[in-house]
C-alpha cells in the first residue's frame, strides 16, 4: 500500500517518521510499534487490511472540535491530542479489515479490537480515555452502545468517568456535546440519538451482570488482582460487531500480576515472536540499559513531556525519592513506568547485592580482612529472638572505619527437626542454607538458645563487641545469662520513635554504599520481605506486613537495626575518671 500525500503530511505519519529517524525520543518498544505500523503498510492490501485515513482522522478531529479542557490553566481551551496519542488513535480507527471483494470503508470493520497502552502517571490517560468513550457513544452511531470504565474499585473507575462527565457538564465545556445529544445523570452519561450510555464499573460494583460492552476501558490494569472484571467485559461484547478492549495502565508492583503476564505476551508480538493482527501495542518504557536517574531518558516513559507535562514535577518526585530511598520504587513505577518486585519495596535487591564485599568486583574483600575491621574499630550487636520454632538472628555491625564504611555479620538459627517441612511451607531452601553454613540448624524441634548464647560469647571477644542491643520480647533468660558472663547488654525499645533513626540510617548507608555484608542469601531474602510503616511525624520502622503469609521472615534486618541503634546512641556515662583510661597520659 502506498500512503497518499495527505496521509504522509498527517501528524500520525509525521510522528512515526520522527520515531524512526530519532528526532522523537522513545524507548525500544515504541520503535518496534512504529516499525510494525510500517510493516503493516507494506503488507497491505494483500494482507486483507487497509488504512481508512478518514476514519483515523475522525477520532483525532473529534477532540478539538467537541472537547474542551476542564482543569487548570488550559480550562476552556480546545483539547488537541499529542502526536503520540494521535498515532495510537489513528492506528486503532484507520485500520480496516476488507470484508468484500473491494474495500468499503462504510461497511468494513475495524482491524484492531484490543489495545495495550502503557505510560507513566500524568501522561493524559484519563482525559484521553474519557474523550474516546464519548466518541464511541456518539460518532460511531452504534445503537444502544455501552461504554464501561473497568477498574478494581468503582471509585477508581469514576476518575475517568467523571472526566467524561465534566467534558459534558463543566461551565467551560464545549457546547457542541449537548447540542449533539449528550446528557449526564448520577451514574450514567448518555447519548440520546442512539440510546447509548457510559458507566463506571468496579470489581466492587453492586452488579456486573446484563452488560453489553461496545468499548471496555480497563483502567490501571496493573492494579487488578485478577482478570475477573476484564473477562466479564470481554465476554459481554461478543454480540457487538466491532467492540474495543483498551488496556490503559502504568507499571505496577506485582511482577506476577495479570497485567505483567499480559504485557510479557504482547511484547512477544512486538518482537516478532508471536502474531496477533487484531492488537495494537504502545508501551512507553525507558530501556533496560538506561540509567533511570538520567532525566534525558525520562521522556521515553513520559511522552507528554513539554506538551502539558512539566519535567520540574518529575524532578521534585525524584528528589523526594533520593532523600528517602524507600520512595524509589514508587517513583520508578509511577513516573518511569518500571515494574518493581513488591508493593512497597524498601531496598531493591540489586542495590543490596552491590554491597556484598564477596561479590562486588570493585570492593572484593576476604572474611579475614573484614574481621580486621571489626577488631580495629569494634562493633555493636543486635539480637532478635523470634519464637523458638522460627528464626533467631544475631547481628554485628562495625563502627565506621576511616572512610565511614561499616560491616555487617549476621548469624541465623533455626531448629533442625522439621527443617524440610518448613522449607516447603516457607518456600525457601532451609536445608541447603544450613548445609552451606548460612544458617545454624540447632538440634531439636525448637531453637536451642544455649547454642545462640555460645555463638554470642565466642564472637563477642572475636569481633570486639561494645554492647549488645536486645529486643526485650522473650529475652529475659538469655539476657540474664549474658550479663552474668560480663557481657554488656541493653534492651532496645521497639517503639517507632526509637527505631526510626537507626532504620533511616540503615537505609542511608545502603544507598550510599557504606554498609557492607557477606552476601548471605538468608539476609537478602529477609530484606526483600521488609516493608516500611510510618507515623504522622515521619518516624519509620520495618515490619513484614503481609509477607509472612507466604512464609517470609525478616528477623535479620531488625537485628541489624538494633545493633545500629546501639552505635548511634549517646555514650554511656560511667562516672569513671578519665585518668583510669590507658590511652590518657597522666602528668603532674
Amino acid at each position: 500500500m502506498k500512503p497518499t500525500p495527505e496521509m504522509l503530511a498527517s501528524v500520525p505519519f509525521q510522528y512515526a517518521y520522527g520515531v524512526l529517524d530519532g528526532s522523537i525520543v522513545t524507548g525500544r518498544l515504541i520503535k518496534l510499534a512504529v516499525q510494525r505500523f510500517f510493516r503493516w503498510i507494506d503488507e497491505a492490501p494483500e494482507s486483507g487490511f487497509y488504512l481508512d485515513h478518514a476514519a483515523g482522522m475522525s477520532i483525532i478531529d473529534f477532540f478539538p472540535l467537541c472537547l474542551n479542557h476542564t482543569k487548570g490553566k488550559m480550562a476552556g481551551k480546545a483539547f488537541h491530542l499529542a502526536p503520540f496519542q494521535q498515532f495510537t488513535m489513528y492506528n486503532v480507527f484507520a485500520w480496516k479489515k476488507q470484508m468484500g471483494a473491494v474495500p468499503d470503508p462504510d461497511t468494513d470493520l475495524r482491524r484492531i479490537r484490543t489495545i495495550y497502552d502503557k505510560r507513566a502517571k500524568k501522561n493524559g490517560k484519563s482525559a484521553e480515555m474519557a474523550g474516546l468513550g464519548l466518541y464511541m457513544l456518539s460518532v460511531e452511531m452504534e445503537m444502544e452502545a455501552e461504554v464501561y470504565v473497568g477498574a478494581t474499585k468503582e471509585d477508581q473507575a469514576r476518575i475517568c468517568w467523571n472526566q467524561a462527565k465534566q467534558f459534558v457538564e463543566s461551565p467551560v465545556a464545549n457546547r457542541a456535546l449537548k447540542k449533539m445529544g449528550f446528557y449526564s445523570q448520577q451514574r450514567i452519561i448518555g447519548f440520546h440519538p442512539t440510546g447509548s450510555v457510559m458507566k463506571p464499573l468496579g470489581g466492587d460494583s453492586q452488579t456486573q451482570d446484563g452488560i453489553n460492552a461496545h468499548l471496555s476501558i480497563i483502567d490501571e490494569y496493573h492494579a487488578h488482582k485478577d482478570d475477573s472484571v476484564k473477562e466479564n467485559l470481554e465476554s459481554s461484547a461478543v454480540q457487538r460487531t466491532q467492540p474495543l478492549i483498551w488496556h490503559i495502565t502504568t507499571a505496577g508492583t506485582n511482577i506476577q500480576s495479570a497485567c505483567k503476564r499480559y504485557e510479557d505476551s504482547v511484547v512477544e508480538v512486538l518482537e516478532g515472536r508471536a502474531e496477533m493482527d487484531h492488537i495494537f501495542i504502545m508501551i512507553h518504557d525507558i530501556d533496560e540499559e538506561d540509567d533511570w536517574e538520567d532525566e534525558n531518558v525520562w521522556i521515553k516513559a513520559n511522552p507528554l513531556l513539554d506538551q502539558g507535562l512539566n519535567i520540574d514535577r518529575i524532578r521534585e518526585e525524584y528528589e523526594k525519592a533520593k532523600l528517602q530511598p524507600s520512595k524509589i520504587p514508587n517513583f520508578k513505577t509511577k513516573h518511569l513506568n518500571m515494574w518493581v518486585d513488591a508493593p512497597t519495596v524498601w531496598i531493591m535487591s540489586d542495590t543490596w547485592m552491590r554491597q556484598s564485599y564477596r561479590h562486588n568486583k570493585d570492593r572484593k574483600m576476604t572474611d579475614a580482612q573484614v574481621l580486621e575491621k571489626f577488631q580495629k574499630y569494634g562493633c555493636y550487636g543486635g539480637l532478635d529472638l523470634s519464637s523458638t520454632t522460627d528464626i533467631t538472628a544475631y547481628a554485628l555491625v562495625s563502627e565506621p572505619d576511616d572512610d565511614g564504611d561499616r560491616y555487617v555479620k549476621v548469624f541465623f538459627f533455626c531448629p533442625k527437626i522439621g527443617i524440610d517441612k518448613r522449607s516447603k511451607v516457607d518456600r525457601v531452601p532451609y536445608r541447603f542454607w544450613a548445609d552451606k553454613g548460612y544458617i545454624v540448624a540447632t538440634e531439636g524441634e525448637v531453637v536451642d538458645y544455649n547454642i545462640v548464647y555460645d555463638y554470642i560469647q565466642v564472637n563477642h571477644t572475636l569481633h570486639k563487641t561494645i554492647r549488645i542491643e536486645i529486643d526485650e520480647w522473650n529475652a529475659a533468660n538469655i539476657t540474664t545469662n549474658l550479663m552474668d558472663s560480663g557481657i554488656n547488654v541493653s534492651y532496645f525499645s521497639q517503639s517507632i520513635t526509637k527505631l526510626s533513626k537507626p532504620t533511616k540510617q540503615f537505609e542511608k548507608l545502603v544507598y550510599e554504599g557504606k554498609l557492607w555484608h557477606d552476601g548471605n542469601p538468608v539476609l537478602a531474602w529477609m530484606l526483600a520481605g521488609c516493608q516500611i510503616i510510618s507515623d504522622a511525624n515521619e518516624n519509620i520502622k520495618v515490619h513484614k506486613g503481609k509477607s509472612n503469609t507466604n512464609g517470609r521472615r525478616i528477623d535479620g534486618i531488625p537485628a541489624i537495626i538494633n545493633a545500629l541503634g546501639g552505635s548511634l546512641s549517646e555514650p554511656e556515662d560511667t562516672n569513671e575518671s578519665i585518668y583510669n583510661r590507658d590511652d590518657v597520659p597522666f602528668e603532674c
